[in-house]
């Protein structure tokens, strides 16, 4: 091929690079626009989740902008505060707690911003892992949100939408769903929408840590696993140690041991307000909750824990303890053993 063929082969490429670079880069931009347009239009509200997002005095349409865009209301923040200055709403906005959708259209939240709400109040809590349900509610009505008689009666009888729930009016019901987290409720928030929102979170962490998923793969029973769970939430301090924990707990009930968890006779002893009794009562009470006197597991969790207890209780570490006791050192750290003998020597060194 000759030098100016070779020159106009070349061009006719880098043209058709061009093009084909040109058109990729329309075609982008418009996906990217349809992408926007749809934003901004917004989608089907009657089958979108509602989000209340609280305005403060001093908060600006940024700030606004940042909520919607995490509360997943909008996506483009750049595109609603260029909107929002258009609408002046930086000069307009109310203080208050409002309710949008994640399907409203920019006109629709801008108008919901617009209007004058009464501020609702709002506490925020952190429950940590391991209480239960008891001293969450209680918890809760001393932070002035809701009433213990409500909780009481919600909690044994209303339908939550989640059918790995306990059905209505079993013994303590809702033990081991209500997830510890830090939350933000409105002072005269309902009992009920307090409830749903532990539970809405259980239900996202466990999807989040594909928690049905390993069940499925274990074989295991999912009300079981939440017992245990919630033994081994109170018995350890440290996750690296949960599946050795759980490990103890499932060679005791291979063999048919009885658990000797201080976890469910410290249950048993709030739950029949006898804290305070002494080790000898308390280990003669005839409960199956007791598991120094019964033989399993108790009949329900005993606290709420977290998702590394309940994963722990689903794929135990394969050991041949039967034994453990704290090395009393402020770690949190267990020391275990596959006899008594070797137990009582560690009871010995580490809690004597």
């Amino acid at each position: 091929m000759g030098k100016k063929k070779r020159k106009k082969m070349i061009r006719k490429i880098t043209k058709l690079v061009f093009c084909l670079i040109l058109i990729g880069g329309l075609i982008t931009g418009a996906f990217y626009l349809i992408d926007i347009l749809n934003d901004i239009r917004g989608g089907d509200v009657s089958t979108d989740e509602e989000i209340v997002i609280t305005i403060e005095k001093g908060d600006t349409a940024t700030k606004l902008a940042q909520s919607l865009k995490d509360a997943g209301v909008i996506e483009y923040i750049n595109v609603f505060k260029l909107m929002a200055r258009l609408e002046s709403l930086e000069t307009r906005l109310q203080v208050g707690n409002f309710t949008v959708s994640t399907g409203m259209s920019y006109d629709e939240i801008f108008s919901v911003f617009k209007t004058t709400q009464n501020y609702r109040q709002t506490v925020k809590i952190t429950f940590i892992e391991g209480k239960s349900v008891g001293e969450i509610v209680d918890l809760l009505v001393s932070n002035g949100v809701g009433s213990k008689d409500r909780y009481d009666q919600v909690i044994k009888g209303w339908d939550f939408g989640y059918d790995y729930i306990p059905e209505a009016g079993t013994e303590n019901r809702l033990e081991g769903f209500l997830y510890p987290d830090t939350y933000e409720f409105f002072m005269d928030e309902t009992e009920e929408s307090v409830i749903k929102r532990f539970l809405d979170n259980f239900d996202k962490k466990a999807k989040a840590s594909n928690i049905f998923d390993e069940l499925d793969k274990s074989g295991r029973d999912f009300y079981k696993v939440m017992i245990l769970a919630s033994i081994i939430e109170e018995e350890s301090q440290v996750v690296a140690e949960k599946a050795t924990i759980a490990s103890v707990f499932y060679n005791r009930l291979k063999i048919n041991m009885k658990l000797q968890s201080d976890a469910t006779v410290n249950y048993l002893l709030d739950v029949e307000d006898r804290r305070g009794s002494s080790t000898a009562e308390s280990l003669a009470i005839d409960s199956p909750y007791n598991t120094y006197k019964y033989y399993g597991l108790p009949p329900t969790p005993v606290s709420n824990p977290t998702m590394s207890s309940i994963l722990a209780a689903i794929n135990p570490e394969e050991t041949t303890y039967y034994y453990f006791c704290s090395k009393n050192d402020g770690t949190g750290v267990h020391v275990f053993a596959e006899t008594l003998d070797e137990h009582e020597k560690n009871v010995n060194e580490y809690l004597r």
